[in-house]
Protein backbone atom coordinates (compact mmCIF):
# COMPACT_ATOMS: atom_id res chain seq x y z
CA UNK A 1 0.00 0.00 0.00
CA UNK A 2 1.28 3.80 -0.91
CA UNK A 3 2.00 5.76 2.41
CA UNK A 4 -0.24 8.28 3.27
CA UNK A 5 0.50 11.72 2.04
CA UNK A 6 2.14 13.70 5.05
CA UNK A 7 -0.61 16.86 5.71
CA UNK A 8 0.97 20.12 7.09
CA UNK A 9 -1.00 22.00 9.84
CA UNK A 10 -1.82 25.58 8.84
CA UNK A 11 0.60 26.70 11.49
CA UNK A 12 3.17 24.73 10.00
CA UNK A 13 2.54 25.59 6.15
CA UNK A 14 2.42 29.58 8.02
CA UNK A 15 5.97 29.31 9.32
CA UNK A 16 7.38 28.10 5.82
CA UNK A 17 5.57 30.75 3.95
CA UNK A 18 7.01 33.16 6.27
CA UNK A 19 10.65 31.45 6.01
CA UNK A 20 10.03 31.91 2.60
CA UNK A 21 9.34 35.29 2.67
CA UNK A 22 12.04 36.70 4.65
CA UNK A 23 14.07 34.60 2.55
CA UNK A 24 12.89 36.70 -0.22
CA UNK A 25 13.14 40.11 1.65
CA UNK A 26 16.92 39.78 2.38
CA UNK A 27 17.73 38.40 -1.62
CA UNK A 28 15.68 41.67 -2.23
CA UNK A 29 17.53 43.98 0.63
CA UNK A 30 20.86 42.35 -0.67
CA UNK A 31 19.92 43.71 -3.87
CA UNK A 32 19.19 47.31 -3.08
CA UNK A 33 22.49 47.40 -1.35
CA UNK A 34 24.30 46.17 -4.37
CA UNK A 35 22.75 48.43 -6.38
CA UNK A 36 23.46 51.56 -4.34
CA UNK A 37 27.21 50.73 -4.45
CA UNK A 38 26.98 50.62 -8.15
CA UNK A 39 25.68 53.94 -8.04
CA UNK A 40 21.97 53.35 -8.89
CA UNK A 41 18.86 55.72 -7.21
CA UNK A 42 16.92 54.30 -4.62
CA UNK A 43 13.39 55.51 -6.57
CA UNK A 44 14.49 53.95 -9.56
CA UNK A 45 14.46 50.50 -7.51
CA UNK A 46 11.59 51.72 -6.15
CA UNK A 47 10.04 51.78 -9.21
CA UNK A 48 11.07 48.50 -10.66
CA UNK A 49 10.12 46.90 -7.55
CA UNK A 50 6.63 48.52 -7.58
CA UNK A 51 5.99 48.37 -11.38
CA UNK A 52 6.49 44.48 -11.47
CA UNK A 53 3.66 44.18 -8.90
CA UNK A 54 1.55 45.94 -10.89
CA UNK A 55 2.68 43.45 -13.75
CA UNK A 56 1.74 40.26 -11.58
CA UNK A 57 -1.78 42.13 -10.58
CA UNK A 58 -3.27 42.32 -13.99
CA UNK A 59 -4.93 39.31 -14.28
CA UNK A 60 -6.78 39.57 -11.19
CA UNK A 61 -7.30 43.29 -11.71
CA UNK A 62 -8.65 42.52 -15.41
CA UNK A 63 -10.87 39.71 -13.92
CA UNK A 64 -12.16 41.85 -11.44
CA UNK A 65 -12.80 44.91 -13.91
CA UNK A 66 -13.40 48.04 -13.07
CA UNK A 67 -14.73 47.12 -9.07
CA UNK A 68 -10.84 46.70 -8.76
CA UNK A 69 -10.49 50.36 -8.31
CA UNK A 70 -13.84 51.27 -6.70
CA UNK A 71 -13.02 53.64 -3.56
CA UNK A 72 -15.42 55.07 -1.37
CA UNK A 73 -13.29 57.08 -0.04
CA UNK A 74 -10.65 58.19 -2.59
CA UNK A 75 -9.05 61.39 0.15
CA UNK A 76 -7.94 58.63 2.98
CA UNK A 77 -6.89 55.85 0.14
CA UNK A 78 -4.71 58.74 -0.87
CA UNK A 79 -3.11 59.93 2.18
CA UNK A 80 -2.53 56.28 2.62
CA UNK A 81 -0.79 55.56 -0.92
CA UNK A 82 1.81 58.42 -0.66
CA UNK A 83 2.75 57.46 3.07
CA UNK A 84 2.95 54.24 1.65
CA UNK A 85 5.39 55.27 -0.92
CA UNK A 86 7.58 57.57 0.93
CA UNK A 87 7.60 55.02 3.43
CA UNK A 88 8.73 52.44 0.66
CA UNK A 89 11.46 55.09 -0.77
CA UNK A 90 12.96 56.11 2.89
CA UNK A 91 13.00 52.49 3.65
CA UNK A 92 15.03 51.25 0.44
CA UNK A 93 17.18 55.02 1.28
CA UNK A 94 18.40 53.19 4.70
CA UNK A 95 18.80 49.33 3.43
CA UNK A 96 20.91 51.41 1.04
CA UNK A 97 23.29 52.84 3.45
CA UNK A 98 23.01 51.27 6.58
CA UNK A 99 23.86 47.74 7.29
CA UNK A 100 21.19 45.39 6.38
CA UNK A 101 20.61 43.68 10.03
CA UNK A 102 20.36 47.40 11.45
CA UNK A 103 18.27 49.14 9.04
CA UNK A 104 16.14 45.83 9.04
CA UNK A 105 15.51 46.37 13.37
CA UNK A 106 14.37 49.55 13.43
CA UNK A 107 11.84 48.88 10.84
CA UNK A 108 10.74 46.72 13.09
CA UNK A 109 9.57 49.96 15.20
CA UNK A 110 6.48 50.60 12.86
CA UNK A 111 4.92 47.94 15.38
CA UNK A 112 5.77 50.23 17.74
CA UNK A 113 4.30 53.00 15.87
CA UNK A 114 1.10 51.12 14.69
CA UNK A 115 0.26 50.84 18.68
CA UNK A 116 0.97 54.42 19.09
CA UNK A 117 -1.24 56.18 16.06
CA UNK A 118 -3.80 53.81 17.10
CA UNK A 119 -3.95 55.50 20.16
CA UNK A 120 -3.77 58.89 18.27
CA UNK A 121 -6.00 58.18 15.16
CA UNK A 122 -8.37 55.26 15.80
CA UNK A 123 -9.19 56.10 19.85
CA UNK A 124 -7.91 52.51 20.90
CA UNK A 125 -7.91 52.17 24.46
CA UNK A 126 -4.29 51.04 25.53
CA UNK A 127 -3.90 48.83 28.83
CA UNK A 128 -0.78 49.72 31.01
CA UNK A 129 1.48 46.90 30.00
CA UNK A 130 1.35 47.48 26.18
CA UNK A 131 2.04 51.46 27.32
CA UNK A 132 4.71 49.87 28.76
CA UNK A 133 6.22 47.99 26.30
CA UNK A 134 6.07 50.89 23.56
CA UNK A 135 8.21 52.90 25.76
CA UNK A 136 10.36 50.00 26.49
CA UNK A 137 10.55 49.66 22.59
CA UNK A 138 11.60 53.12 21.72
CA UNK A 139 14.24 52.86 24.63
CA UNK A 140 15.45 50.30 22.11
CA UNK A 141 15.61 52.42 19.31
CA UNK A 142 17.45 55.00 21.44
CA UNK A 143 20.08 52.60 21.74
CA UNK A 144 20.71 51.33 18.72
CA UNK A 145 20.64 55.06 17.47
CA UNK A 146 22.56 55.90 20.28
CA UNK A 147 21.73 59.82 19.58
CA UNK A 148 23.94 61.33 22.06
CA UNK A 149 26.69 59.59 20.13
CA UNK A 150 26.03 61.31 16.77
CA UNK A 151 25.18 57.99 15.54
CA UNK A 152 21.29 59.12 14.98
CA UNK A 153 22.45 59.89 10.81
CA UNK A 154 20.24 60.47 8.04
CA UNK A 155 19.95 56.56 6.89
CA UNK A 156 18.52 55.88 10.49
CA UNK A 157 16.37 58.61 10.43
CA UNK A 158 14.81 57.09 7.03
CA UNK A 159 14.12 53.89 8.43
CA UNK A 160 12.59 55.29 11.22
CA UNK A 161 10.82 57.72 9.56
CA UNK A 162 9.44 54.97 7.05
CA UNK A 163 8.41 53.08 9.95
CA UNK A 164 5.96 55.51 11.10
CA UNK A 165 4.93 55.87 7.59
CA UNK A 166 4.76 51.83 7.20
CA UNK A 167 2.69 51.93 10.46
CA UNK A 168 0.19 55.12 9.25
CA UNK A 169 -0.57 52.73 6.96
CA UNK A 170 -1.16 49.53 8.48
CA UNK A 171 -3.69 51.69 10.85
CA UNK A 172 -5.26 53.28 7.92
CA UNK A 173 -5.82 50.05 5.64
CA UNK A 174 -7.51 48.33 8.90
CA UNK A 175 -9.79 51.37 8.43
CA UNK A 176 -9.90 50.85 4.88
CA UNK A 177 -10.95 47.15 4.80
CA UNK A 178 -14.35 47.94 6.03
CA UNK A 179 -15.54 49.08 2.65
CA UNK A 180 -12.67 48.02 0.06
CA UNK A 181 -11.69 44.36 -1.03
CA UNK A 182 -7.89 43.15 -0.68
CA UNK A 183 -7.57 43.82 -4.21
CA UNK A 184 -8.68 46.89 -4.26
CA UNK A 185 -5.96 48.20 -1.42
CA UNK A 186 -2.57 45.89 -2.82
CA UNK A 187 -3.76 47.87 -6.35
CA UNK A 188 -3.92 51.19 -5.07
CA UNK A 189 -1.04 51.35 -3.27
CA UNK A 190 1.37 49.31 -6.43
CA UNK A 191 -0.03 52.11 -8.76
CA UNK A 192 0.48 54.92 -6.31
CA UNK A 193 4.01 54.21 -5.58
CA UNK A 194 4.65 52.94 -9.47
CA UNK A 195 3.49 56.24 -10.54
CA UNK A 196 5.33 58.55 -7.63
CA UNK A 197 8.65 56.62 -8.67
CA UNK A 198 8.78 57.44 -11.86
CA UNK A 199 9.45 60.66 -11.92
CA UNK A 200 12.07 60.52 -9.13
CA UNK A 201 13.65 57.50 -11.15
CA UNK A 202 13.93 59.28 -14.27
CA UNK A 203 15.68 62.26 -12.57
CA UNK A 204 18.32 59.74 -11.33
CA UNK A 205 17.91 57.39 -14.32
CA UNK A 206 21.04 54.90 -15.00
CA UNK A 207 20.83 52.44 -17.67
CA UNK A 208 21.75 49.14 -16.47
CA UNK A 209 24.22 47.19 -18.03
CA UNK A 210 23.35 43.17 -18.35
CA UNK A 211 24.60 42.27 -14.95
CA UNK A 212 22.94 44.91 -13.07
CA UNK A 213 19.82 44.69 -15.07
CA UNK A 214 19.53 40.63 -14.11
CA UNK A 215 20.03 42.28 -10.65
CA UNK A 216 17.53 44.63 -10.99
CA UNK A 217 14.89 41.71 -11.90
CA UNK A 218 15.68 39.79 -9.14
CA UNK A 219 14.97 42.65 -7.04
CA UNK A 220 11.68 42.88 -8.56
CA UNK A 221 10.64 38.92 -8.30
CA UNK A 222 12.08 38.74 -4.68
CA UNK A 223 9.98 41.66 -3.90
CA UNK A 224 6.80 40.50 -5.05
CA UNK A 225 7.41 36.95 -3.92
CA UNK A 226 8.37 37.89 -0.48
CA UNK A 227 5.16 40.07 0.25
CA UNK A 228 3.04 37.34 -1.79
CA UNK A 229 4.56 34.64 0.77
CA UNK A 230 4.61 36.80 3.56
CA UNK A 231 0.06 37.56 2.86
CA UNK A 232 -0.02 33.44 2.43
CA UNK A 233 1.84 32.84 5.31
CA UNK A 234 -0.99 35.48 7.56
CA UNK A 235 -3.50 33.60 5.46
CA UNK A 236 -3.04 30.14 6.68
CA UNK A 237 -1.40 30.37 10.01
CA UNK A 238 -1.95 32.09 13.48
CA UNK A 239 -1.51 35.75 13.14
CA UNK A 240 0.38 36.18 16.60
CA UNK A 241 2.68 33.11 15.97
CA UNK A 242 3.37 34.72 11.74
CA UNK A 243 4.10 38.00 13.43
CA UNK A 244 6.98 36.09 15.50
CA UNK A 245 8.36 34.11 12.57
CA UNK A 246 8.42 37.51 10.65
CA UNK A 247 11.54 38.36 12.78
CA UNK A 248 13.43 35.43 11.12
CA UNK A 249 14.62 38.61 8.48
CA UNK A 250 16.58 40.04 11.19
CA UNK A 251 19.36 37.02 11.43
CA UNK A 252 19.04 36.35 7.69
CA UNK A 253 19.67 40.03 7.03
CA UNK A 254 22.88 40.30 9.35
CA UNK A 255 24.26 36.79 7.71
CA UNK A 256 23.81 38.56 3.98
CA UNK A 257 25.46 41.73 5.71
CA UNK A 258 28.14 39.65 6.85
CA UNK A 259 29.10 37.17 4.30
CA UNK A 260 28.23 39.74 1.22
CA UNK A 261 28.89 42.99 2.52
CA UNK A 262 31.22 42.32 5.30
CA UNK A 263 29.57 43.99 7.86
CA UNK A 264 29.86 43.34 11.86
CA UNK A 265 27.03 44.78 14.29
CA UNK A 266 28.59 46.14 17.28
CA UNK A 267 27.04 45.38 20.78
CA UNK A 268 24.68 48.30 21.37
CA UNK A 269 22.96 47.51 17.77
CA UNK A 270 22.48 44.10 19.13
CA UNK A 271 21.13 45.07 22.57
CA UNK A 272 19.22 47.75 21.11
CA UNK A 273 17.59 44.98 18.30
CA UNK A 274 16.60 42.50 21.22
CA UNK A 275 14.67 45.26 23.29
CA UNK A 276 12.99 46.41 20.03
CA UNK A 277 12.47 42.75 19.28
CA UNK A 278 11.32 42.12 22.52
CA UNK A 279 8.77 44.81 22.82
CA UNK A 280 7.21 44.32 19.86
CA UNK A 281 6.52 40.14 20.72
CA UNK A 282 5.09 41.32 23.86
CA UNK A 283 2.64 43.61 22.13
CA UNK A 284 1.78 41.09 19.24
CA UNK A 285 1.17 38.38 21.84
CA UNK A 286 -1.04 40.41 24.01
CA UNK A 287 -2.59 41.98 20.93
CA UNK A 288 -3.45 37.89 20.26
CA UNK A 289 -4.93 37.13 23.93
CA UNK A 290 -7.01 40.10 23.59
CA UNK A 291 -8.45 39.35 20.31
CA UNK A 292 -9.42 36.07 21.22
CA UNK A 293 -10.95 37.34 24.56
CA UNK A 294 -13.08 39.77 22.68
CA UNK A 295 -14.57 37.22 19.79
CA UNK A 296 -17.84 36.24 20.11
CA UNK A 297 -18.06 32.46 21.33
CA UNK A 298 -18.69 29.69 19.12
CA UNK A 299 -22.34 28.87 18.28
CA UNK A 300 -23.02 25.30 19.87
Amino acid sequence: MAAAPVTLSGNMRGVLWMLASAACFTVMTACIKYLAQQGYAESQMVFFRCAAGLVLLLPMMWRAGPKAWATPRPWVMARRCVGSAIGILLAFYSFANMPLATAQSLSFARALFVVLLAIVLLREKVGLLRQSALVIGFVGVLVMTRPTEMQFNWPAAAALTSALLMAYSIVTVKDLARDHSTLSLVLWMNAATTIIGLPLALFGWTNPGWTDAAVFAVLAISGVLAQTSFTRGLTVGDASLMAMMDYARLPMAALAGLLIFHEVLDQWTLIGAAIVIGSTLFITIREAMLAKKRAPPLPD
